[in-house]
């Protein structure tokens, strides 16, 4: 049941789409560093399979900004209510500390 509740963080909005766009920018931007880097040192281009990447970039920006979009949302849920944003998060998961169990 926790996991259901940690994924309640995630959240689809603006910052999942931003996740994605720099996420695919990051990528071809650094596929072009090395496209050029290949061509100054006359060497063959890269066989990277680009679409493949690219996909693979966009998954990993939406999960990365839909749990930034989460975060964000209960940032603003908790300061509307006045409380700290370390804390209201905890107590929306169901945790009261970080610690991972009892002590050794």
């Amino acid at each position: 049941m926790s996991v259901l509740k940690a994924l309640s963080v995630f959240s689809f909005g603006l910052y999942s789409l931003v996740g994605v766009g720099m996420m695919v920018g990051v990528y071809l931007l650094l596929y072009g560093v090395q496209c050029a880097e290949s061509r100054m040192k006359h060497q063959p281009l890269p066989k990277d399979r680009v679409l493949v990447f690219v996909v693979v970039a966009a998954l990993a920006g939406f999960v990365v900004g839909s749990l930034a979009q989460g975060l964000a949302e209960i940032r603003d849920e908790c300061a509307a209510i006045g409380q700290m944003p370390k804390p209201c998060l905890l107590k929306r998961l169901g945790r009261t500390t970080l610690s991972a169990g009892p002590a050794l």
